[in-house]
């Protein structure tokens, strides 16, 4: 087996039982290698956490860099882009974070970091892509919309001010209605046409 795989074998069990309740003994366990094999690939918990993490991230860069070279225009990018990102999304439970924020806090700051960079770098990419193509509306500003996607990419982490349950985060619904919400606010009428036309087909 080769380290990618340990590492996704590792992810796994990350985001199913949350990095606290994971042991080096679970880890050694469910790579089929000893205790002893395991400290020799990895110098400790906190190395597995950092390749964990940043294996999440580059597997959502991975499926927006593919779109992004696509021919396809901004909302057709969209719908079919967040097929892929969402099943990888929504593995991402609030308990991995919340353990990531409080155990690994500089991991954790790290992570924030780069979500916020790729959510500000796609979000001005996908607006002003779609102003030009006419499906997005000319009078929306694109650093606005981005630190408004921040926000709710982190409300999570704000309870006394959310009203988003971890169920909520977790659903596939709840993020389909979201999507559809932003979706039909942000595109022109020529694009909420096309964009409704596309989920229709696609039974979203």
């Amino acid at each position: 087996m080769k380290k990618k795989d340990y590492i996704e074998k590792i992810t796994q069990l990350f985001l199913q039982y949350g990095i606290k309740s994971v042991s080096m003994d679970d880890i050694a366990k469910e790579l089929g290698i000893s205790k002893k094999t395991l400290y020799q690939i990895y110098s400790d918990k906190t190395e597995l956490v950092k390749k964990s993490i940043n294996h999440i991230l580059e597997e959502m860069d991975k499926i927006i860099e593919e779109f992004n070279n696509s021919s396809l225009n901004v909302i057709e990018k969209e719908v079919h882009q967040r097929k892929k990102y969402i099943d990888t999304y929504l593995k991402i439970k609030p308990t991995y974070l919340f353990d990531l924020k409080k155990f690994y806090p500089q991991i954790f700051t790290d992570f924030v970091e780069h979500k916020n960079k790729m959510i500000i770098k796609t979000t001005r990419s996908f607006i002003e892509e779609g102003q030009d193509q006419g499906f997005i509306r000319q009078d929306l500003d694109a650093d606005f919309i981005s630190k408004l996607s921040i926000t709710l990419a982190f409300a999570v982490f704000y309870p006394e001010v959310s009203t988003i349950s971890e169920a909520d985060l977790t659903s596939k619904h709840f993020s389909n209605q979201f999507f559809i919400y932003h979706m039909n606010g942000i595109c022109s009428e020529k694009g909420r046409k096309l964009f409704n036309e596309l989920i229709h087909k696609d039974s979203l």
